[in-house]
């Protein structure tokens, strides 16, 4: 198989715009270079365990935006409308699946979140397994690696809410990563579902590795329609759109006083978020925040 890299090369005062016609074609997840990234990081080149993208290279103002269409005809249209506009110029080529899932690997390096989980690669070593749960994972294609925003969001709130012997669904899995955490925080059994037969093998490989997987049910489906039962707390890390259609069918599947965790919520659709949930019972009992994404925490009232 076959996928697109896109690279659009821009100034940061075309962010927004960017990314507002990149969500019109579903595209959520953006890979930004720029000189602001190296001010954010604080630290001297020296420090980086591992750099391998031009970030010193970009001047002021300047920005470099990584996407991945869908489609050779998807690719050609952005880069139509956005060329049209003067945002910038567009390049985008085709590569082998077999490139993207093994050369990202030397980005991805073990990740303390939290007070108490470590998620490490498979083939990385990790030497502080006395004071944290470690979660060896191999995300393959999956998204779900614990380093974006969203992620890591959520296994900070999985953190504070599981409780020992709770059921969990995960809804929208990836790699598994959150049903994973969620055992080891305490939770007795997990239910996690995608729709994609990628996240489908990258879950069943990751609890294997973690030896999880008499705890951890995978299904292919859509969302909530191929689960049943109820859950003590539900995870769910998709998009703010299709949450907000979910949210109607979370009461069919836990008891009141059920906790909901969710993001990859980008801030501006945060409200649109909250206003669903407590027009379904939900109490908004915690929120996060990471760069432009937002995690929420519900808890069911009716």
């Amino acid at each position: 198989m076959k996928y697109i890299e896109f690279s659009i090369d821009t100034k940061t005062k075309n962010r927004d715009i960017i990314t507002g016609i990149l969500f019109d074609y579903n595209i959520f997840t953006v890979e930004e270079i720029s000189k602001d990234i190296v001010n954010e990081l604080n630290q001297d080149e020296k420090d980086w365990d591992f750099i391998d993208y031009p970030l010193t290279k970009t001047g002021d103002g300047e920005l470099i935006l990584k996407i991945y269409p869908e489609s050779i005809e998807q690719a050609d249209e952005i880069k139509e409308k956005l060329e049209s506009k003067n945002l910038g110029k567009c390049e985008f080529i085709e590569k082998d699946d077999e490139d993207w899932a093994n050369n990202w690997k030397k980005y991805y390096k073990p990740l303390e979140i939290g007070e108490k989980i470590a998620i490490i690669p498979e083939w990385e070593d990790y030497e502080n397994k006395e004071n944290r749960f470690e979660i060896k994972i191999n995300p393959g294609m999956a998204f779900g690696t614990g380093t974006h925003e969203s992620t890591y969001m959520c296994i900070e709130m999985l953190e504070k809410y599981v409780k020992d012997g709770d059921r969990i669904f995960d809804i929208g899995c990836g790699s598994g990563i959150l049903a994973i955490a969620a055992l080891k925080l305490g939770a007795e059994h997990a239910l996690a579902v995608d729709i994609d037969e990628k996240c489908i093998s990258a879950s069943h490989e990751n609890a294997y590795l973690n030896n999880l997987s008499d705890k951890i049910e995978i299904k292919k489906g859509n969302l909530l329609d191929v689960v049943t039962g109820h859950a003590d707390l539900i995870v769910s890390n998709i998009i703010a759109e299709i949450i907000v259609d979910e949210i109607k069918n979370l009461k069919n599947h836990m008891d009141k006083g059920g906790i909901f965790i969710t993001s990859g919520i980008i801030k501006e659709r945060r409200d649109m978020v909250i206003d669903a949930l407590k027009e379904n019972g939900f109490e908004i009992i915690d929120e996060t925040d990471k760069n432009n994404w937002v995690a929420i925490v519900g808890r069911l009232n009716v």
